[in-house]
């Protein structure tokens, strides 16, 4: 079959990462690949792995199953990828039957295609078809798109699972307790972790800043900040964020070093 049945003289421009926890499924979705003219340039079984090196694949097309090995499903993978930024060409490969599943992926993730297994040829051609197109339409508008940063992924315990959170998706994080702190996202939504706020910090990148105790804020969402009013002998500063009405303490001793990190960052 010629590639794609389409245009051989596309080549190796596309390239795909399958991530599919079945070895069998995975080579069938290779040799697809291979036979639409596309270079398959990693397979892997697990999202976190595959997050971990996404930096590295900048890959077209990804091929993803909702049921994957490890912590994280397929779903739940291409959502943190989106929440870090990047927006890649994604056709959902499943067994599902499940419905919240298939509008999940289509509505939430923004995929191209939802193929059911067994995967047959022409429906995959056609899915190949649609994300070749969209990406040729997106760089005949841009004379050059550009490439996004390096991502900073902070692993935080959830219950009995580890999840990987893109640092650019969080607002703030406070302390609540002893044994909990509560992850504010830029979405509006917070999950609560057993990770302290020590072993994040060492996770992250300078622009994660403690401004006060039981307080980190990413200085990526910081408006501004201003003297606490209302409180004659405070000595505290609020700062203000995008994305939420919550003012978070900064104390007078780091308010140099928190000025000077912002005006470095802009």
């Amino acid at each position: 079959m010629r590639g794609l049945e389409c245009d051989e003289r596309m080549g190796h421009r596309f390239t795909v990462a399958i991530v599919e926890d079945n070895y069998w499924a995975g080579k069938l979705l290779e040799s697809y690949c291979q036979q639409c003219g596309l270079k398959v340039i990693s397979i892997i079984s697990e999202g976190e792995q595959l997050i971990q090196v996404y930096d590295q694949l900048q890959p077209d097309i990804m091929l993803v199953d909702i049921g994957l090995e490890g912590n994280l499903d397929g779903i739940t993978m291409v959502q943190s990828l989106r929440n870090a930024g990047y927006q890649q060409k994604v056709i959902m490969v499943s067994g599902t039957t499940n419905i919240d599943h298939v509008l999940t992926s289509f509505h939430d993730l923004g995929s191209l295609y939802f193929l059911s297994k067994p995967v047959m040829l022409p429906k995959f051609q056609a899915a190949i078809r649609k994300a070749i197109g969209e990406i040729l339409l997106e760089r005949s508008q841009l004379i050059e798109a550009p490439k996004p940063r390096a991502t900073t992924w902070i692993t935080v315990k959830n219950q009995k699972s580890e999840l990987p959170i893109s640092e650019d998706s969080i607002l703030f994080i406070e302390k609540e307790d002893k044994r909990l702190t509560r992850i504010h996202l830029m979405n509006g939504a917070h999950m609560e972790s057993s990770t302290n706020l020590t072993d994040i910090l060492a996770q992250s990148s300078p622009h994660m800043f403690s401004p006060f105790k039981g307080f980190l804020v990413n200085l990526r969402h910081v408006v501004s900040y201003v003297k606490e009013s209302g409180f004659p002998t405070s000595r505290r500063f609020l700062i203000h964020l995008n994305h939420t009405p919550v003012k978070i303490p900064l104390s007078r001793n780091l308010q140099k070093d928190f000025a000077k990190l912002l005006q470095e960052l802009q």
